[in-house]
């Protein structure tokens, strides 16, 4: 029986260009530079770790540390927008004046962000969707609230690759590959391996694009699709291409959580994913999504569905990675209806580059 393999790679999304070791813009040579010094906070005080702060123009976002403080030295005098943004949160705006060795201190404080969740109408899933014929995100004129719980999506996406190009990760998971066991919500397995992950892998998504042959181990080609996952709601094209609502909230294995969906243009006539993400309702941190190849059909003689869910978690606070994989295959072998699965489960992680912590 012929298998179509699987790959989560994450796609080209909104390339930050950091330098962790050199954070600072260079100053005029000769010119006296002036220091912005701050900490980002909740409006009730509370030090918010691992917020994205960015200065403009000149400096890249970055991470604050894991007390909220955040430093931009070398500055040369002039106007500049500092803004603050984190999962959660309404974002932070302001324009500060830099004088020549100044030392300008900041407090961004953040507000809560309250969607009014119980208003939003439950949706059917993306599968039962119409026709995705006006592909885009949606607008915040029209929908604000369904803007604004999209916008948390795309910036937990955001904070994905930031971390990846800032502080690139090594992740090993554990695979088991066999046939799923319902009686016992299990899986029979056959065969087990461990394979090592790069966070700043990448993959660019394009429309139709996910399926593509590559090397088979025993000679040859065997088809491979790219499943497209949380790194994707940063990607502009991604984006372009796919159409989205708020599908309420949804309790899963008695867990409350916000969905939005997502379903690929229908102008798409090869295989493509159409899924579900979903949010912690009091932090909007991306806690797992589901995605469903289209099409199938066509990227595989024989192939009926193929599905994935991948869970995250949480590995300081606010910043996730991939903890678990989950993905079923449905295919057609002669009279045989035949259903394989891989699951993947992350156990070690390291950094190549630490965090930022708080200085003595």
């Amino acid at each position: 029986m012929r298998t179509l393999h699987m790959s989560l790679r994450p796609s080209v999304a909104m390339c930050v260009a950091l330098l962790a070791a050199t954070w600072w813009p260079a100053a005029a040579h000769g010119q006296q530079t002036g220091v912005v010094r701050g900490v980002v906070r909740s409006t009730l005080g509370e030090a918010i770790p691992y917020a994205v702060v960015a200065l403009e123009p000149g400096s890249p976002r970055r991470f604050t540390d894991d007390s909220g403080a955040f430093a931009f030295p070398g500055l040369a005098p002039g106007t500049y927008h500092l803004r603050a943004r984190q999962v959660g949160y309404k974002p932070f705006d302001t324009t500060l004046t830099v004088a020549p060795g100044s030392v300008v201190m900041v407090v961004a404080s953040l507000e809560h962000l309250v969607v009014e969740l119980e208003e939003i109408r439950v949706v059917a899933r993306a599968s039962r969707w119409g026709r995705c014929t006006e592909p885009g995100p949606p607008d915040s004129a029209s929908a604000p609230d369904v803007a604004a719980l999209f916008e948390q999506l795309r910036q937990n996406a955001e904070r994905y690759w930031l971390l990846a190009d800032a502080y690139p990760a090594v992740y090993r998971m554990e695979r088991r590959f066999g046939r799923p066991n319902y009686a016992q919500r299990g899986v029979v397995v056959n065969r087990t391996d461990t394979v090592d992950l790069r966070t700043d892998a990448r993959w660019g998504y394009a429309p139709g694009r996910l399926v593509a042959d590559v090397p088979s181990p025993g000679g040859g080609t065997e088809p491979q699709v790219n499943l497209p996952t949380l790194p994707d709601f940063a990607d502009s094209i991604f984006l372009a291409n796919h159409c989205f609502r708020v599908g309420g909230i949804e309790s899963v294995d008695g867990a409350r959580y916000v969905r939005l969906d997502f379903r690929a243009a229908e102008a798409i006539r090869d295989p493509d994913a159409d899924g579900s993400a979903y949010l912690d309702p009091d932090t909007y941190l991306i806690r797992f999504v589901r995605v469903q190849l289209t099409r199938p059909e066509l990227a595989m003689a024989g192939l009926e569905g193929l599905e994935a869910t991948v869970t995250f978690r949480e590995i300081v606070p606010s910043l996730v990675l991939p903890d678990h994989i989950t993905s079923v295959q449905s295919v057609v072998d002669g009279l045989r209806h035949v259903e394989t699965v891989e699951e993947q489960q992350r156990v070690d992680f390291y950094f190549l580059r630490s965090l930022p912590t708080r200085r003595p």
